[in-house]
């Protein structure tokens, strides 16, 4: 008598083997944790006859800055104070946004929090690809920004122009 294989035997295998590779599968796919971001405010500008340099038949004025907290950044989630980050910065631009424009944003304080902040204090043009703002570690709260706009003249085509700012924190590890 010699011991003889069950046809289902493959079929137990495989199933014990889909449970184990499932299990690996669920150990991978549990969300991870990751450093969060919030920005709040922004800036709206509205150009008139007002802003001619000298009245009717000027030029328009060329550059204008919001107010020194137009919008707020916090930096949250990060696993201690010594968690480093990058901030980033690009634009979606809406409407026909016209390539005289120049759009820049600068840091105007550190905010508050555990963490550290650094860079950032000088006006960075924002373009429509991402570029590095200011970097940081640990928790921030309240980091205020400032924006400046210009390359206006009487020849940018009177219309609302619109863009989208968008702040993305990448974790270094």
């Amino acid at each position: 008598m010699g011991w003889s294989r069950s046809s289902t035997t493959p079929l137990i295998i495989f199933l014990v083997r889909l449970f184990f590779l499932a299990v690996l599968v669920l150990l991978f796919l549990t969300e991870a944790e990751g450093i969060d971001i919030s920005a709040t405010g922004g800036w709206s500008e509205t150009v008139n006859e007002t802003d001619l340099i000298s009245g009717a038949g000027s030029n328009l004025v060329d550059t204008y800055e919001s107010n020194t907290n137009a919008s707020t950044i916090t930096i949250s989630n990060c696993i201690d104070d010594q968690d480093e980050w990058k901030l980033n910065v690009k634009r979606d631009d809406t409407g026909g946004w016209p390539i005289s424009l120049i759009l820049y944003v600068k840091r105007t304080s550190d905010g508050n929090g555990q963490g550290s902040v650094s860079g950032g204090l000088s006006y960075i043009e924002i373009t429509t690809t991402d570029n590095q703002f200011f970097s940081g570690a640990g928790d921030r709260a309240g980091i205020n920004l400032q924006y400046k706009l210009s390359g206006m003249s009487v020849g940018v085509t009177p219309a609302n122009y619109n863009t989208t700012i968008t702040f993305t924190v990448v974790d270094i590890p």
